[in-house]
């Protein structure tokens, strides 16, 4: 079982004792979404989700328009995320999904739920490979190869001979739909994020949010994305739901939450 970089050599379970973990993580952070990313931290932080139980999704080269390392601002940025505590995370590598999927199942995963976004949801092994490489190849050059320690695939998809890549891959973990993938282990099923391509998804998932904050405490996934700092509704809800569960569980980075 992998070790934190911070100095406590305490686990998990030591750390929270019988509470349920909150893992807070925000994704799709590029230079293509800074100033929403940069909010999105404050937004955790003023709701009192401490720097080094953040947990940071990193895109290398968003939408294929930018590589990360082309962007000193917000490698700047992310090195001083990572210096206070904060995790940082490899997110697929440019986010946006390769070829098309014309099954009812892959037209509703890959645009209904995914927005075209699943990148690794269509991939064959070959091209996920190479994914990986180039996006392990941009976070080095970034000075960011920390990253590269854990993966998180664009909209938790991943296609069948994607999924065999990245268990090979090395990565001490990696996240899907489901849950965080540690160890031939599934953890920390439930998961709670927001939609806000439209004000129909933003009002449902607020609401579906909303729900879920009352639930019984269990170890649970909340996702943040640059995109709903757009919408003043659901920035409320994401208020709404930090206030109600960091006073209840515990909030640990991925890194942490794994060590036990």
């Amino acid at each position: 079982m992998w070790r934190s970089q911070a100095s406590s050599p305490k686990s998990a379970r030591d750390i929270r004792g019988t509470k349920a973990a909150l893992l807070v993580s925000i994704h799709d952070v590029s230079p293509l979404t800074l100033e929403n990313s940069q909010r999105a931290v404050e937004v955790a932080l003023d709701a009192g989700v401490p720097i080094e139980a953040m947990t940071i999704l990193v895109i290398p080269r968003h939408e294929d328009r930018i590589s990360i390392d082309e962007h000193p601002t917000t490698c700047a940025w992310l090195r001083g995320l990572a210096e206070r505590g904060a995790q940082l995370v490899m997110h697929g590598y440019t986010h946006r999904m390769a070829g098309r999927r014309y099954s009812p199942a892959g037209l509703f995963w890959s645009y209904g739920f995914a927005r075209g976004q699943g990148e690794l949801f269509n991939c064959t092994a070959a091209e996920t490979q190479r994914r990986l490489t180039c996006g392990r190849d941009v976070l080095d050059r970034a000075g960011l190869s920390v990253a590269a320690t854990g993966f998180v695939p664009p909209a938790w998809l991943l296609s069948r001979q994607a999924r065999s890549v990245v268990d090979a891959a090395g990565f001490r973990f990696h996240e899907v739909l489901g849950g965080i993938v540690a160890d031939s282990r599934l953890l920390a099923r439930r998961l709670i994020g927001w939609g806000s391509l439209n004000a129909v998804e933003a009002n449902v998932t607020c609401w579906w949010a909303d729900i879920q904050r009352r639930r019984e405490p269990v170890d649970t996934r909340l996702a943040i994305h640059p995109a709903d700092m757009v919408r003043a509704r659901t920035v409320a809800s994401i208020r709404r739901a930090l206030d109600s569960l960091v006073t209840r569980m515990t909030v640990l980075s991925y890194r942490d939450y794994l060590v036990g």
